[in-house]
């Protein structure tokens, strides 16, 4: 047995155990979650054109484009819900770093869709059973994946991490979804690792979603295509010419893919669910400047702010040229939670980028990287140190953000969260019923799946409700 065979066959074995009632709960969790953050990230500019570009494609009308009031098919709807699940960085964060719930669970819930209006669908099992299990064993596949790249530091990266991993994890979850044999897993796995990429640069753009968006759309079509009998090299994973080497280069473990676990990744380490919609890295800056906020005097003049922390380059942005961008800045984070004590999705619009007062903290932010910091978010800490223009000194620390592995959010403040998300999107009324029906996913039928996915579609641009989406009560 070969390497990818065997890496099919782990994968296969592992969706045939029902989930534990603790990954059951992480999975129903991450179902929420991805629904409330997609609604909002909806509202985007680029998942807007992205849907866009679905729209006048006239595919479909097979699964919805979530927040455009309309479908598109199974594919572009996983390419452009992905895309909004991922766009405002508010999706959670996983160890090894990935963003592993935006890149499968669009993509099967796609297929739940065109299944459950389909009905001659002879299917018998749980439609929300299905979905979590297979959300679970894509998850699963991505960790392995990363845990057999090496590259756990930032600086060792050499690709995006879920457009590396992430078409191979939808393509996994999709072919669990769909029930594939071995075989046809072995052929989806093949055919979505010549789908993945990614490149760093685009980190900070619109491009960065839509990695998370093509690889949940490159792996559903994988999935799709090999059901059909269409094949890929046996053995795609391994080899000098293979997925490995191509993008993990020297540092590619294979054993990684099949070592026997105590725990399914979904509960062990688990999600580390974000409650600002920023770079999971800024989550220690913010929380260091909140502390500083409340304790500076009323009224400061701050004259100079030093942010200690790990070599991390992409996110030592002084100057980022636009609200996105600030998503990816130490800098930018810093400033508007010391000036507004909190951060949340108004954060990141130019408006705010360009505000007098921000642009004038901007200047006085200087980072000073400290080599013997480790930048794994499981092992980094963050200080800051701010000077005021009276000679106030105020020194905080961060050593992890709430929602941090060992450190849960809790179910009230997820909810918190989630509702925040929806309300800000559809209104308060859509959100207090979206919510019920996804927390319920298991016990739901085809129909009231259909009804879910129905309220999901509806369009964002209608006015806000009074909740303000990302406040974290914290």
């Amino acid at each position: 047995m070969n390497l990818t065979n065997a890496f099919a066959q782990e994968l296969q074995t592992f969706a045939a155990r029902p989930l534990d009632a603790s990954s059951r709960d992480a999975a129903i969790a991450l179902f929420v979650d991805g629904l409330a953050v997609s609604a909002l990230g909806a509202r985007d500019p680029g998942p807007g054109l992205i849907a866009d570009l679905a729209i006048e494609s006239g595919a479909g009308p097979q699964a919805t484009l979530i927040g455009h009031g309309t479908k598109s098919s199974v594919a572009e709807a996983a390419r452009v819900n992905g895309a909004a699940m991922h766009a405002l960085d508010f999706e959670p964060m996983w160890n090894p770093a990935n963003h592993a719930l935006s890149t499968t669970l669009p993509a099967v819930l796609a297929l739940a869709e065109r299944e459950a209006n389909d009905v001659h669908s002879a299917t018998t099992l749980s439609l929300g059973s299905r979905i979590l299990s297979a959300l679970a064993t894509g998850i699963e596949a991505q960790a392995r994946l990363r845990l057999s790249s090496g590259q756990f530091e930032p600086a060792d990266l050499v690709f995006h991490p879920p457009g590396a991993v992430g078409p191979i994890g939808s393509a996994v979850a999709c072919a669990v979804f769909l029930g594939l044999d071995g075989d046809h897993l072995t052929h989806a796995i093949g055919i979505a690792a010549s789908r993945a990429g990614g490149i760093l640069a685009n980190v900070g753009s619109m491009t960065k979603a839509l990695h998370c968006g093509q690889a949940a759309s490159s792996g559903l079509e994988a999935a799709l295509l090999a059901a059909k009998g269409f094949t890929a090299d046996g053995d795609a994973l391994a080899g000098p010419r293979g997925f490995g080497a191509a993008f993990f280069r020297d540092g590619f473990a294979p054993e990684e893919l099949t070592k026997a676990r105590s725990a399914p990744h979904i509960t062990e380490p688990g999600p580390a669910f974000k409650l600002y919609p920023s770079q999971y890295g800024t989550h220690f800056v913010i929380c260091a400047a909140r502390e500083a906020h409340a304790k500076l005097p009323a009224g400061a003049s701050i004259r100079n702010v030093r942010i200690i922390c790990p070599l991390m380059p992409y996110v030592d942005r002084p100057t980022p040229v636009s609200g996105l961008a600030g998503k990816f800045s130490f800098q930018y984070t810093a400033a508007v939670a010391l000036l507004d004590g909190d951060v949340t999705d108004r954060s990141f619009t130019d408006e705010r980028r360009f505000a007098p007062d921000l642009v004038t903290l901007l200047k006085c932010i200087e980072v000073v990287p400290d080599p013997s910091r480790e930048g794994r978010f499981d092992r980094m800490h963050v200080d800051l140190m701010i000077e005021c223009s009276d000679g106030t000194i105020v020194e905080t620390r961060c050593d992890g953000p709430p929602g941090i592995w060992g450190r849960p959010a809790g179910a009230d403040l997820l909810r918190h969260k989630a509702h925040g998300c929806l309300a800000a999107a559809f209104g308060n009324t859509d959100a207090e019923r979206i919510l019920p029906l996804a927390q319920d996913i298991e016990g739901l039928n085809n129909q009231q799946f259909v009804t879910l996915m129905g309220l999901m579609g509806g369009r964002t641009d209608q006015p806000a409700s009074a909740s303000s989406a990302g406040q974290n009560p914290t």
